[in-house]
Protein backbone atom coordinates (compact mmCIF):
# COMPACT_ATOMS: atom_id res chain seq x y z
CA UNK A 1 0.00 0.00 0.00
CA UNK A 2 3.03 2.32 0.88
CA UNK A 3 4.24 1.71 -3.05
CA UNK A 4 0.79 2.33 -4.41
CA UNK A 5 0.54 5.63 -2.29
CA UNK A 6 3.73 7.10 -3.30
CA UNK A 7 3.19 6.10 -7.31
CA UNK A 8 0.06 8.21 -6.63
CA UNK A 9 1.80 10.98 -5.31
CA UNK A 10 4.30 10.84 -8.06
CA UNK A 11 2.00 10.81 -11.02
CA UNK A 12 -0.12 13.78 -9.11
CA UNK A 13 2.61 15.71 -9.40
CA UNK A 14 3.73 14.81 -13.17
CA UNK A 15 0.33 15.81 -14.21
CA UNK A 16 0.04 19.05 -12.41
CA UNK A 17 2.87 20.57 -12.23
CA UNK A 18 2.83 22.73 -14.97
CA UNK A 19 0.10 24.51 -14.04
CA UNK A 20 1.52 24.77 -10.27
CA UNK A 21 1.77 28.73 -9.97
CA UNK A 22 -1.56 29.42 -11.11
CA UNK A 23 -3.08 30.98 -8.40
CA UNK A 24 -7.54 30.67 -7.97
CA UNK A 25 -8.98 34.13 -8.24
CA UNK A 26 -11.14 32.87 -4.89
CA UNK A 27 -9.51 29.82 -2.85
CA UNK A 28 -10.28 28.09 -0.11
CA UNK A 29 -14.35 28.43 -0.43
CA UNK A 30 -16.27 26.08 1.80
CA UNK A 31 -19.21 24.45 -0.17
CA UNK A 32 -20.47 22.06 2.22
CA UNK A 33 -19.66 20.73 6.08
CA UNK A 34 -20.27 16.87 6.75
CA UNK A 35 -20.06 16.32 10.76
CA UNK A 36 -16.55 17.71 11.27
CA UNK A 37 -15.66 17.29 7.33
CA UNK A 38 -15.11 20.69 5.57
CA UNK A 39 -15.30 20.64 1.73
CA UNK A 40 -14.02 23.81 0.22
CA UNK A 41 -13.00 24.62 -3.64
CA UNK A 42 -11.23 26.88 -5.55
CA UNK A 43 -12.44 29.46 -8.78
CA UNK A 44 -10.48 30.12 -11.23
CA UNK A 45 -11.61 33.38 -13.95
CA UNK A 46 -10.81 33.92 -16.93
CA UNK A 47 -9.79 36.78 -18.26
CA UNK A 48 -11.17 38.93 -21.19
CA UNK A 49 -14.26 36.64 -21.44
CA UNK A 50 -17.90 38.02 -21.58
CA UNK A 51 -19.86 36.82 -18.62
CA UNK A 52 -21.69 34.39 -18.20
CA UNK A 53 -18.86 32.24 -18.83
CA UNK A 54 -18.72 28.44 -19.40
CA UNK A 55 -17.27 26.17 -16.49
CA UNK A 56 -15.71 23.11 -15.83
CA UNK A 57 -15.22 21.42 -12.80
CA UNK A 58 -12.23 19.48 -11.87
CA UNK A 59 -12.01 16.27 -9.11
CA UNK A 60 -8.67 15.08 -8.61
CA UNK A 61 -7.45 11.45 -8.36
CA UNK A 62 -5.45 9.51 -5.68
CA UNK A 63 -7.16 6.85 -5.64
CA UNK A 64 -10.44 8.14 -3.84
CA UNK A 65 -7.46 8.25 -0.49
CA UNK A 66 -5.08 11.09 -1.71
CA UNK A 67 -4.48 14.25 -3.63
CA UNK A 68 -6.48 17.46 -3.78
CA UNK A 69 -8.30 20.56 -5.04
CA UNK A 70 -4.75 21.96 -5.61
CA UNK A 71 -3.65 20.19 -8.77
CA UNK A 72 -5.88 20.99 -12.10
CA UNK A 73 -5.29 18.78 -15.00
CA UNK A 74 -7.12 20.73 -17.46
CA UNK A 75 -5.51 24.50 -16.25
CA UNK A 76 -5.30 25.02 -19.85
CA UNK A 77 -8.74 25.54 -20.71
CA UNK A 78 -8.83 28.95 -18.39
CA UNK A 79 -7.11 30.67 -21.37
CA UNK A 80 -9.92 29.08 -23.64
CA UNK A 81 -12.25 30.87 -22.00
CA UNK A 82 -13.32 28.87 -19.07
CA UNK A 83 -13.94 29.03 -15.54
CA UNK A 84 -12.46 26.42 -13.69
CA UNK A 85 -14.01 24.69 -10.12
CA UNK A 86 -11.88 22.39 -8.62
CA UNK A 87 -13.35 20.78 -5.45
CA UNK A 88 -12.32 18.55 -2.53
CA UNK A 89 -14.19 15.45 -1.64
CA UNK A 90 -14.33 13.06 1.57
CA UNK A 91 -11.45 10.89 1.13
CA UNK A 92 -12.14 7.04 1.38
CA UNK A 93 -10.56 7.42 5.33
CA UNK A 94 -13.34 9.40 6.07
CA UNK A 95 -16.30 8.10 4.89
CA UNK A 96 -16.97 5.01 2.25
CA UNK A 97 -18.84 5.46 -0.49
CA UNK A 98 -21.23 6.80 -1.83
CA UNK A 99 -20.05 10.42 0.24
CA UNK A 100 -17.77 10.94 -2.33
CA UNK A 101 -20.41 11.03 -5.50
CA UNK A 102 -22.64 13.20 -2.71
CA UNK A 103 -20.36 15.51 -2.11
CA UNK A 104 -19.71 15.85 -5.84
CA UNK A 105 -23.18 16.14 -6.83
CA UNK A 106 -23.50 18.91 -3.80
CA UNK A 107 -20.43 20.86 -5.70
CA UNK A 108 -21.82 21.09 -8.87
CA UNK A 109 -25.58 22.69 -7.49
CA UNK A 110 -23.53 24.95 -5.16
CA UNK A 111 -21.83 26.17 -8.67
CA UNK A 112 -25.32 26.63 -9.89
CA UNK A 113 -26.68 28.36 -7.03
CA UNK A 114 -23.37 30.82 -6.84
CA UNK A 115 -23.64 31.06 -10.64
CA UNK A 116 -24.66 34.96 -10.77
CA UNK A 117 -21.93 35.83 -7.72
CA UNK A 118 -19.25 34.15 -9.89
CA UNK A 119 -20.25 34.54 -13.71
CA UNK A 120 -20.76 30.63 -14.02
CA UNK A 121 -23.30 29.61 -16.96
CA UNK A 122 -25.43 27.44 -15.39
CA UNK A 123 -26.41 25.61 -18.00
CA UNK A 124 -22.95 25.27 -19.28
CA UNK A 125 -21.19 22.66 -16.54
CA UNK A 126 -18.25 19.96 -17.43
CA UNK A 127 -16.49 18.05 -16.21
CA UNK A 128 -13.18 16.65 -15.63
CA UNK A 129 -10.91 14.84 -13.42
CA UNK A 130 -8.41 11.91 -13.81
CA UNK A 131 -8.06 8.25 -12.06
CA UNK A 132 -10.15 8.50 -9.46
CA UNK A 133 -11.62 11.96 -10.44
CA UNK A 134 -12.32 10.24 -13.53
CA UNK A 135 -14.21 7.28 -12.27
CA UNK A 136 -16.39 10.08 -9.91
CA UNK A 137 -17.12 12.52 -13.59
CA UNK A 138 -18.16 9.25 -15.10
CA UNK A 139 -20.18 8.40 -12.22
CA UNK A 140 -21.70 12.29 -12.50
CA UNK A 141 -22.78 11.82 -15.75
CA UNK A 142 -24.05 8.36 -16.12
CA UNK A 143 -25.92 8.80 -12.85
CA UNK A 144 -28.04 11.72 -13.28
CA UNK A 145 -31.43 11.32 -11.85
CA UNK A 146 -30.28 8.39 -9.49
CA UNK A 147 -31.48 9.74 -6.56
CA UNK A 148 -29.49 7.38 -4.52
CA UNK A 149 -26.50 9.01 -5.74
CA UNK A 150 -27.95 12.33 -5.25
CA UNK A 151 -27.81 13.03 -1.57
CA UNK A 152 -28.07 16.80 -0.12
CA UNK A 153 -24.77 17.41 1.08
CA UNK A 154 -24.10 21.52 1.00
CA UNK A 155 -28.14 21.70 0.27
CA UNK A 156 -29.43 23.75 -2.76
CA UNK A 157 -31.28 20.78 -3.68
CA UNK A 158 -33.41 23.08 -5.62
CA UNK A 159 -30.88 23.33 -7.69
CA UNK A 160 -29.92 20.20 -10.47
CA UNK A 161 -26.64 18.28 -9.95
CA UNK A 162 -26.95 17.23 -13.76
CA UNK A 163 -23.30 18.17 -16.31
CA UNK A 164 -23.68 18.84 -20.08
CA UNK A 165 -20.37 17.46 -20.69
CA UNK A 166 -17.81 14.73 -19.07
CA UNK A 167 -14.27 14.56 -19.65
CA UNK A 168 -12.78 10.87 -18.04
CA UNK A 169 -9.01 10.78 -18.09
CA UNK A 170 -8.48 7.26 -17.49
CA UNK A 171 -10.82 6.37 -14.44
CA UNK A 172 -12.30 2.90 -13.22
CA UNK A 173 -15.77 2.24 -14.26
CA UNK A 174 -16.73 -1.08 -13.66
CA UNK A 175 -15.34 -2.58 -10.64
CA UNK A 176 -16.47 -6.51 -10.91
CA UNK A 177 -14.17 -6.53 -13.96
CA UNK A 178 -11.13 -4.05 -12.92
CA UNK A 179 -9.23 -7.03 -11.66
CA UNK A 180 -9.85 -9.35 -14.30
CA UNK A 181 -6.68 -7.13 -16.61
CA UNK A 182 -3.07 -6.86 -16.40
CA UNK A 183 -2.13 -4.37 -13.48
CA UNK A 184 0.53 -3.63 -11.06
CA UNK A 185 -2.03 -4.25 -8.28
CA UNK A 186 -4.79 -6.74 -7.01
CA UNK A 187 -8.15 -4.64 -7.35
CA UNK A 188 -9.76 -7.75 -5.94
CA UNK A 189 -7.49 -7.54 -2.24
CA UNK A 190 -9.18 -6.25 0.45
CA UNK A 191 -7.19 -3.22 0.97
CA UNK A 192 -7.42 -2.19 -2.74
CA UNK A 193 -8.81 1.67 -3.62
CA UNK A 194 -11.59 0.24 -4.39
CA UNK A 195 -12.39 -2.29 -1.22
CA UNK A 196 -11.29 0.77 0.77
CA UNK A 197 -13.77 3.06 -1.16
CA UNK A 198 -16.65 0.60 -0.45
CA UNK A 199 -15.57 -0.47 2.88
CA UNK A 200 -15.46 -4.10 1.99
CA UNK A 201 -13.57 -6.56 -0.60
CA UNK A 202 -14.92 -5.73 -4.04
CA UNK A 203 -15.83 -9.62 -4.77
CA UNK A 204 -17.11 -10.08 -1.01
CA UNK A 205 -19.62 -6.91 -1.94
CA UNK A 206 -20.98 -7.40 -5.39
CA UNK A 207 -24.22 -4.89 -5.06
CA UNK A 208 -22.08 -2.45 -3.59
CA UNK A 209 -19.40 -2.78 -6.00
CA UNK A 210 -21.95 -2.29 -8.88
CA UNK A 211 -23.52 0.86 -7.01
CA UNK A 212 -20.25 2.41 -7.10
CA UNK A 213 -19.67 1.57 -11.07
CA UNK A 214 -20.67 4.00 -13.32
CA UNK A 215 -20.90 1.34 -16.02
CA UNK A 216 -24.02 0.05 -14.57
CA UNK A 217 -25.86 3.53 -14.75
CA UNK A 218 -25.68 3.78 -18.67
CA UNK A 219 -28.97 4.14 -19.94
CA UNK A 220 -29.13 6.43 -23.10
CA UNK A 221 -29.50 9.55 -21.31
CA UNK A 222 -26.24 10.34 -20.25
CA UNK A 223 -24.30 13.73 -21.80
CA UNK A 224 -21.64 13.33 -23.84
CA UNK A 225 -18.62 11.94 -23.11
CA UNK A 226 -14.50 12.36 -23.64
CA UNK A 227 -12.81 9.50 -22.45
CA UNK A 228 -8.94 8.94 -22.70
CA UNK A 229 -6.58 6.55 -21.72
CA UNK A 230 -3.07 5.34 -21.75
CA UNK A 231 -3.27 1.88 -23.68
CA UNK A 232 -0.47 0.42 -21.51
CA UNK A 233 -1.96 1.43 -18.02
CA UNK A 234 -1.06 -0.81 -15.36
CA UNK A 235 -2.75 1.34 -12.55
CA UNK A 236 -6.05 1.15 -13.81
CA UNK A 237 -6.39 -1.33 -17.43
CA UNK A 238 -7.08 0.45 -20.40
CA UNK A 239 -9.97 -1.79 -20.91
CA UNK A 240 -11.87 0.19 -18.00
CA UNK A 241 -12.33 2.02 -20.77
CA UNK A 242 -13.37 0.24 -23.24
CA UNK A 243 -15.98 -0.97 -21.61
CA UNK A 244 -17.66 2.28 -20.80
CA UNK A 245 -16.65 3.52 -24.50
CA UNK A 246 -18.56 0.26 -25.83
CA UNK A 247 -21.50 0.52 -23.35
CA UNK A 248 -22.00 4.17 -24.49
CA UNK A 249 -21.78 3.37 -27.67
CA UNK A 250 -24.58 0.70 -27.67
CA UNK A 251 -27.08 3.52 -26.60
CA UNK A 252 -26.01 5.26 -29.28
CA UNK A 253 -24.39 7.90 -27.22
CA UNK A 254 -22.22 10.86 -28.23
CA UNK A 255 -18.97 9.43 -26.96
CA UNK A 256 -15.10 10.27 -28.22
CA UNK A 257 -12.72 7.41 -27.04
CA UNK A 258 -9.18 8.74 -27.47
CA UNK A 259 -6.65 6.33 -26.76
CA UNK A 260 -2.92 7.29 -26.19
CA UNK A 261 -0.83 4.79 -27.79
CA UNK A 262 1.73 3.72 -25.32
CA UNK A 263 1.08 6.06 -22.47
CA UNK A 264 0.85 4.99 -19.04
CA UNK A 265 -1.52 5.76 -15.97
CA UNK A 266 -0.89 9.39 -16.58
CA UNK A 267 2.13 10.85 -18.14
CA UNK A 268 3.73 13.22 -21.25
CA UNK A 269 0.82 12.04 -23.57
CA UNK A 270 -1.94 13.90 -21.38
CA UNK A 271 0.06 17.26 -21.87
CA UNK A 272 0.59 16.60 -25.82
CA UNK A 273 -0.88 19.27 -27.75
CA UNK A 274 -3.02 16.80 -29.98
CA UNK A 275 -4.22 15.90 -26.18
CA UNK A 276 -4.97 19.17 -25.23
CA UNK A 277 -6.32 19.58 -28.33
CA UNK A 278 -9.22 17.40 -28.42
CA UNK A 279 -9.97 18.20 -24.86
CA UNK A 280 -10.23 21.99 -25.53
CA UNK A 281 -12.19 20.82 -28.86
CA UNK A 282 -14.32 18.69 -26.91
CA UNK A 283 -15.68 21.55 -24.56
CA UNK A 284 -16.03 24.16 -26.89
CA UNK A 285 -18.11 21.49 -29.31
CA UNK A 286 -20.51 20.76 -26.18
CA UNK A 287 -20.21 23.85 -23.96
CA UNK A 288 -20.00 26.79 -26.22
CA UNK A 289 -21.35 25.39 -29.55
CA UNK A 290 -18.35 25.97 -31.87
CA UNK A 291 -15.51 23.97 -33.26
CA UNK A 292 -12.22 24.99 -34.74
CA UNK A 293 -10.93 22.48 -37.26
CA UNK A 294 -7.20 22.70 -35.74
CA UNK A 295 -8.92 21.10 -32.57
CA UNK A 296 -10.03 18.32 -34.17
CA UNK A 297 -7.31 14.98 -34.35
CA UNK A 298 -7.17 13.49 -37.44
CA UNK A 299 -5.76 9.91 -36.52
CA UNK A 300 -7.76 7.13 -37.08
CA UNK A 301 -9.50 5.20 -34.11
CA UNK A 302 -11.63 3.55 -35.92
CA UNK A 303 -10.21 -0.01 -34.72
CA UNK A 304 -11.01 0.93 -30.71
CA UNK A 305 -12.20 0.09 -28.80
CA UNK A 306 -12.36 -3.28 -30.56
CA UNK A 307 -14.74 -4.03 -33.84
CA UNK A 308 -18.02 -5.31 -33.70
CA UNK A 309 -18.43 -8.63 -34.92
CA UNK A 310 -20.40 -11.96 -34.85
CA UNK A 311 -17.44 -13.36 -33.95
CA UNK A 312 -14.38 -13.64 -31.88
CA UNK A 313 -11.01 -15.42 -32.57
CA UNK A 314 -8.41 -15.99 -29.98
CA UNK A 315 -5.05 -16.95 -31.25
CA UNK A 316 -4.23 -20.05 -28.36
CA UNK A 317 -0.85 -20.14 -29.75
CA UNK A 318 1.49 -23.40 -28.59
CA UNK A 319 0.53 -24.00 -24.82
CA UNK A 320 0.34 -26.94 -22.68
CA UNK A 321 -3.29 -27.43 -22.63
CA UNK A 322 -5.97 -30.10 -22.53
CA UNK A 323 -7.03 -30.93 -26.03
CA UNK A 324 -10.79 -30.13 -24.85
CA UNK A 325 -11.65 -26.51 -23.38
CA UNK A 326 -14.66 -25.18 -21.89
CA UNK A 327 -14.77 -21.18 -22.60
CA UNK A 328 -16.90 -19.39 -20.24
CA UNK A 329 -18.24 -15.78 -22.08
CA UNK A 330 -19.02 -13.14 -19.59
CA UNK A 331 -21.20 -10.01 -20.20
CA UNK A 332 -19.77 -6.44 -18.56
CA UNK A 333 -21.82 -7.45 -15.71
CA UNK A 334 -19.57 -10.60 -14.87
CA UNK A 335 -22.34 -13.19 -15.76
CA UNK A 336 -21.65 -16.28 -17.80
CA UNK A 337 -23.89 -15.88 -20.56
CA UNK A 338 -22.37 -18.55 -22.74
CA UNK A 339 -20.33 -21.90 -22.52
CA UNK A 340 -18.22 -22.79 -25.57
CA UNK A 341 -16.56 -26.05 -25.95
CA UNK A 342 -13.25 -25.99 -28.04
CA UNK A 343 -10.99 -29.27 -29.04
CA UNK A 344 -7.88 -27.37 -29.73
CA UNK A 345 -4.77 -28.12 -31.72
CA UNK A 346 -1.31 -27.24 -31.68
CA UNK A 347 -1.15 -23.62 -32.96
CA UNK A 348 -5.27 -23.62 -32.75
CA UNK A 349 -7.10 -20.29 -33.41
CA UNK A 350 -10.72 -20.46 -31.47
CA UNK A 351 -13.55 -18.59 -33.81
CA UNK A 352 -16.80 -18.35 -31.26
CA UNK A 353 -19.90 -17.54 -32.73
CA UNK A 354 -22.10 -15.14 -30.81
CA UNK A 355 -24.51 -15.00 -33.19
CA UNK A 356 -27.07 -16.21 -30.46
CA UNK A 357 -26.28 -13.49 -27.67
CA UNK A 358 -27.87 -10.09 -27.68
CA UNK A 359 -26.15 -6.63 -28.48
CA UNK A 360 -23.73 -6.00 -25.74
CA UNK A 361 -20.26 -5.90 -24.33
CA UNK A 362 -18.76 -9.79 -23.53
CA UNK A 363 -15.74 -10.59 -23.12
CA UNK A 364 -13.82 -14.14 -22.72
CA UNK A 365 -11.31 -15.18 -20.12
CA UNK A 366 -8.74 -17.70 -21.66
CA UNK A 367 -5.97 -18.95 -19.89
CA UNK A 368 -4.02 -15.41 -18.71
CA UNK A 369 -5.57 -13.55 -21.65
CA UNK A 370 -8.78 -11.61 -21.47
CA UNK A 371 -10.44 -10.09 -24.92
CA UNK A 372 -13.42 -8.16 -24.92
CA UNK A 373 -15.63 -7.61 -27.69
CA UNK A 374 -18.76 -5.59 -28.81
CA UNK A 375 -22.29 -7.48 -30.24
CA UNK A 376 -24.28 -5.10 -32.17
Amino acid sequence: MKFILKSIAILLITFTYCFSQIKPDTANVEYAVVDTSHLHLDIYLPKGVQKPYPTVVWIHGGAWMAGNKSGVGTMYLLNNGYAIVSINYRLSQEAIFPAQIWDCKGAIRWVRANAEKYGFNPDKIGVAGSSAGGHLVALLGASMDVQSLEGEIGGNTEYSSDVQAVADFYGPSNFLTIGSYPSTMDHNAPDSPESKLIGYPILDSIERAKAASPIFYVDGDEPPFLILHGTQDMTVPYHQSVELDSALRLFGQDVTFFPIEGAGHGGGGFNADSTRNTVIGFFNRTLKGTTNVDDIDVRDFSVYPNPASDFININVGVQNLEPLQVIPIYNIFGECVMIQEITLSYETKIKIDLSNLYPGVYFVRFGNETKLFVKE
